[in-house]
């Protein structure tokens, strides 16, 4: 048994002497740098770098080089022990470093760090290798470390860094593309002011007035028909329109005729100077009735004149439109709004309303509170739509059916959600729809930007831009413009919101537009020589908080909506502003 056991352990070692026989002697090694000359080694392949250090000029110059090939035969005894050896680690590759003395006067040091490989191509030359050379005062410690650690690895490490940062980059505008199609599908969702804004304001709850006063939206008989009786006729307003484009003579006159009324009264109002804003303590009343919610009525309508009066008539209840009433009444609205200037100058005496966010019958609330138009003027600042309300349409509906029946009575400036893409409820034909939602958002292209009421206050939907230096920056925008085609000052003005923890501007991540602080107000309001500016887009406890030493005011109009209160103001020829506050209906009926 133990003659096998030695037979066997003989026969092994025969085998792994003869395989490593056979294995160097058909060693294929790799002899130039460009890989096209290929030799046969016996021991083993080799990749060596080679530094030589000589003096010149009283200078030491350091020579890098690149060698590939086979082991060399050497019979120098100092360098038998530098020889590559496949026992050294059973066929692993492995480096060896170490120094040749050479003449004194040329090249008193070669220093070699050698690669050591004993598989065929293993010494595969690298691409970017080349001769290198120093003139350095430094060790060659220094230029060893520089040469083999630094040089690689800051090689790496560039190509790390470029590739984070493409890839960054890409991941980035992907996410930012992706949350600015979702919100504008979302219709820009509303905000709520952050907690230090809200904190930092004189307004306290004790200084409300409640005035027991609860509001339906609902008018009655009496009411109804008073209020239609004070509209002008419709047939005499069309007439009027026939009559005056009848010739083109007529046509010049007329537009001559209103531009010299509107620069009248933009004298009148530049004329006089800016006067100061004062704010009343907040009336409160209560909503009452049935809800909030838009609800679905089968009612007789006996009107035959245009939709102002069926939607009058009609009430605070879903509207049976039809595509051909949507489409006219939409179209005439942006010929309205086309003739109006991206600043508008306002005079005193009008309600601020903010917010409505698609609440059909919190607007026939407000309305009702305020008064309707001949007998009230309204300034809405955005916020009409909402993709997640069914009663969106019939809400711009009736803004645009009063504004074109009361062009100087009702202004309308230009909010996120009419900014973001529309998504109608599916009540007409999918064709239909979309020819509608079209013609909602070539409408919207012509809105305003802002306004100035009584040269003193300034209205915009959500915040200002550090572009904006006097008015005309703003009057001079350009109308139409859809979101895709909109500048940085119109998405400022649109998208800023304020913060209490910036001064001036600070870009906002999570919005399409930048935080604005106290000073930023502060440069704004000198801009347009105004005292107060007054912004919508965020809801607040109350739907009105007033900020910065009153200098800002934030105003929502949609009780329910995100806030149990909703707001509006009523501001007088003397430019004394009364918030009116109503609080949402707690018991629907």
């Amino acid at each position: 048994m133990k003659v096998l056991n030695k037979s066997m352990i003989l026969l092994l070692t025969l085998i792994v002497m003869l395989s490593k026989t056979i294995a160097q002697d058909s060693l294929l090694c790799y002899s130039k740098l460009n890989k096209n000359n290929v030799v046969r080694c016996k021991t083993a392949c080799v990749e060596k770098t080679l530094i030589s250090r000589y003096k010149s000029d009283s200078e030491y110059d350091f020579d890098f080089y690149y060698r590939v090939g086979c082991e060399s035969k050497t019979v120098k005894k100092t360098l038998q022990s530098v020889k590559c050896d496949w026992n050294v680690k059973n066929g692993s590759e492995y480096f060896l470093q170490y120094m040749i003395k050479g003449t004194d006067e040329r090249n008193p040091r070669l220093f070699i760090r050698k690669k050591c490989c004993f598989s065929s191509f293993c010494n595969e030359p690298a691409l970017n290798s080349r001769r290198y050379w120093y003139r350095k005062d430094q060790s060659m410690l220094t230029i060893i470390r520089n040469k083999f650690n630094a040089r690689h690895l800051l090689k790496s490490a560039v190509f790390i860094l470029i590739v984070f940062l493409i890839v960054y980059g890409s991941v980035s505008v992907i996410m930012s593309w992706f949350k600015s199609k979702h919100l504008a599908e979302s219709g820009q969702q509303f905000r709520q002011l952050e907690l230090e804004l809200m904190q930092d304001t004189s307004f306290e709850d004790s200084s409300i007035v409640d005035t027991k006063i609860e509001v339906t939206g609902r008018l009655t008989v009496k009411e109804t028909a008073q209020l239609l009786s004070l509209l002008p006729d419709h047939d005499k307003v069309k007439y009027s329109k026939m009559k005056s484009v009848s010739s083109e003579e007529s046509t010049k006159e007329s537009k001559t005729a209103n531009t010299l009324k509107a620069a009248e009264s933009e004298a009148a109002v530049l004329g006089k100077g800016m006067r100061k804003v004062k704010i009343k303590p907040p009336l409160k009343t209560s909503a009452s009735g049935w809800g909030h919610k838009l609800w679905n009525t089968v009612r007789t309508i006996n009107s035959p004149y245009d939709i102002l009066y069926r939607l009058i008539e009609h009430g605070p209840y879903q509207y049976p439109f039809t595509a051909l009433e949507l489409l006219t009444l939409f179209e005439e609205t942006a010929f309205k709004m086309a003739e109006e200037p991206s600043l508008l100058q306002i005079e005193a005496e009008i309600t601020v309303i903010g917010d409505i966010r698609g609440r059909y019958v919190d607007l026939h609330r407000w309305l009702q509170l305020t008064g309707w138009p001949p007998q009230n003027r309204l300034l809405f600042l955005g916020g009409i739509l909402d993709n997640d309300e069914p009663g969106s349409v019939e809400c711009l509906a009736l803004i645009c059916a009063l504004k074109c029946r009361f062009p100087k009575h009702v202004f309308i400036l230009r909010g996120g959600p009419e900014t973001s893409t529309f998504r109608m409820s599916e009540r007409l034909h999918p064709v239909i729809t979309r020819a509608v939602q079209s013609c909602i958002k070539r409408m919207c292209s012509h809105m305003s930007f802002a306004a100035i009421i009584g040269k003193s206050i300034l209205a915009v939907y959500s915040g200002f831009s550090p572009m904006i230096r006097e008015k005309g920056h703003i009057n001079h925008l350009f109308r139409p413009v859809t979101a895709e085609h909109m500048t940085t000052v119109e998405r400022h003005i649109i998208f800023n919101q304020p913060s209490n923890q910036v001064g001036m501007y600070r870009p906002n991540p999570n919005s399409e537009g930048n935080w604005f602080g106290k000073q930023a107000v502060k440069r704004a309001c000198k801009a347009m020589k105004c005292n107060v500016m007054i912004r919508g887009q965020s809801y607040t406890p109350y739907g009105y908080l007033p900020c910065w030493n009153n200098r800002l005011i934030n105003l929502w109009s949609a009780p329910g909506c995100g806030s149990n209160f909703g707001a509006v103001l009523s501001i007088s020829k003397d430019l004394v502003i009364t918030p009116i506050l109503m609080e949402k209906q707690q018991i629907e009926n």
